[in-house]
C-alpha cells in the first residue's frame, strides 16, 4: 500500500530534513529582527514582549494548518501533508492539486483506499513542483510587477483594488464551486456555507476590534467543520 511508504522512517527521515533547513529562516529573522530593535534602542523587556504576543496571536490562526495536516493524513500519510504545510502550501491547494493528480491516473480521488505506488510518487511530485511557480515567478518577475502595480494606482488609484478583487474572486469561485454544487455532499455544502455566514459576522465585529481581524478564518473555518459534523449526525 502506498501508506505504509508514506508514513516509513525513510519519508520521515527526508520530510523532516527538509523542515529543519526551513526552521533556520525564522531562526535568522529572530536574530535579526533583535539586532536591529538594539540598534532602534529598545530594551530586551520590549522586545521579548513583543515577541510573546506575538506567539500567542499565532497560536489560534495556525489551527487551520493543524486541521489541515489532519484532513490529509488519511490520504497522503503523516510526514508528506507535514512537509507541505510547513513550507508553502494551503489544504485546498494541496486538495485540489493531489485530486487532479489522482484524476489524470484514474483514480477517483487521493481518497481511494490503495493509491499504486507509482501514481501516488507523481502526485507527490505534482503536488511540490505545482506550487513552485508563484516562487519562482516572484524571483524574477516580482519588483517589475510592483513597479508596473505602482504606476497603474499612479494612473487610477481605484483601478488596482478592482482588478486584483475579481483576480481572487475568478480564483476562488473556481475553487469552491465544484463543493458548492455538489448537493449529494450536504455536511461539505453546510460547512462552506457555514464557514463563509460566519466568516462575514465576524468580518463585522473586526471593524470594531483590530485584533479579532487575525482570527476571522480560523474560527470560521472551525465553525464550518462542527456544523458539516452535526449535519452528518443528522442525516
Amino acid at each position: 500500500m502506498h501508506l505504509q511508504i508514506a508514513n516509513s522512517a525513510t519519508m520521515a527521515i527526508l520530510c523532516g530534513i527538509t523542515i529543519l533547513i526551513v526552521l533556520l529562516q525564522p531562526i535568522l529573522f529572530i536574530t535579526v529582527a533583535f539586532k536591529r530593535g538594539k540598534e532602534l534602542g529598545m530594551t530586551d523587556t520590549e522586545m521579548k514582549e513583543s515577541a510573546r504576543s506575538s506567539a500567542i496571536f499565532s497560536i489560534i490562526p495556525s489551527l487551520p494548518i493543524i486541521v489541515s495536516y489532519l484532513l490529509l493524513v488519511p490520504s497522503l500519510g503523516r510526514y508528506f501533508p507535514w512537509l507541505r504545510l510547513s513550507v508553502v502550501g494551503s489544504a485546498t491547494y494541496e486538495t485540489m492539486v493531489a485530486n487532479m493528480a489522482a484524476n489524470a491516473f484514474g483514480l477517483e480521488s487521493i481518497s481511494v483506499a490503495d493509491i499504486p505506488v507509482e501514481v501516488f510518487v507523481c502526485i507527490l511530485f505534482v503536488v511540490t513542483i505545482g506550487i513552485l511557480g508563484g516562487n519562482i515567478f516572484n524571483v524574477f518577475f516580482l519588483k517589475a510587477y510592483d513597479k508596473k502595480v505602482e504606476s497603474l494606482k499612479q494612473g487610477n488609484a481605484n483601478l488596482v483594488p478592482m482588478i486584483t478583487t475579481a483576480m481572487f474572486l475568478g480564483m476562488y469561485g473556481t475553487m469552491a464551486s465544484p463543493y458548492l454544487t455538489n448537493f449529494v455532499n450536504i455536511p461539505g455544502v453546510a460547512a462552506i456555507l457555514v464557514a463563509g455566514i460566519t466568516a462575514l459576522l465576524m468580518g463585522k465585529f473586526a471593524a470594531k476590534s483590530k485584533k479579532l481581524k487575525e482570527f476571522t478564518f480560523p474560527l470560521s473555518m472551525i465553525v464550518g467543520m462542527l456544523s458539516a459534523s452535526v449535519v452528518s449526525v443528522i442525516l
